[in-house]
């Protein structure tokens, strides 16, 4: 079905993605962002668009080239679209989907990490291992680059381990700014002082 209609799901996709976080963060603002929207989102398109950019990431080639650094860098521009979205994560008193909204933020900012840090990450790490960059040939369009193994498996190795820590500083960062924005909240609600008693 999706191999039919790959353009639909193209346009839909990049709509989603471009137009999704913002549209969220403003219907969340105006009390009118349906609970079953936000699942919808969740649930079904951010862990199909992480699947998508994971594919980009790791092309099932023969030789599953790294892309070029002219390739992979126009992909730092997918952050902006999350920027809404994390302001609002981080400067809102009351969110009503603090957990989905994580998550959301989490997957997909995990998902361009992969498109363009973790590009940066393996030319480097590879350039350490093997004493040079990658090597493009360029004789034709179906021929391998040349990878040295051992060198290709310790930079995608390094690529993992920065991953994982990504993963796991945007889960603790997430979690510290909403309960920090709980007990700042909690903190108010406290310090204010109680109406007055009416003298009889």
């Amino acid at each position: 079905m999706i191999a039919d209609h790959w353009v639909l799901f193209g346009v839909l996709g990049s709509v989603g993605f471009l137009l999704g976080p913002s549209l969220m963060v403003y219907l969340e603002r105006t009390n009118r962002l349906p609970r079953v929207a936000v699942w919808l989102y969740s649930l079904i398109f951010v862990p199909v668009a992480v699947l998508f950019m994971a594919v980009i990431a790791n092309p099932q080639t023969y030789c599953n080239d790294p892309l070029r650094h002219e390739d992979f860098r126009p992909f730092y521009g997918l952050f902006l679209p999350l920027i809404p979205l994390y302001v609002h994560f981080f400067k809102a008193e009351r969110l009503r989907h603090p957990v989905q909204f994580g998550f959301i933020l989490a997957a997909l900012s995990l998902g361009v990490f992969s498109l363009t840090i973790g590009y940066e990450v393996f030319h480097i790490a590879y350039q350490s291992a093997q004493g040079h960059g990658v090597i493009y040939s360029g004789a034709s369009a179906w021929e391998c680059a040349s990878l040295n193994s051992a060198s290709e498996i310790t930079a995608r190795q390094t690529v993992g381990r920065a991953t994982l820590l990504f993963l796991l500083g945007q889960i603790v960062l997430l979690f510290v700014a909403r309960l920090r924005k709980r007990r700042a909240l909690a903190a108010t609600v406290t310090s204010e002082p109680s109406a007055p008693e009416v003298q009889s």
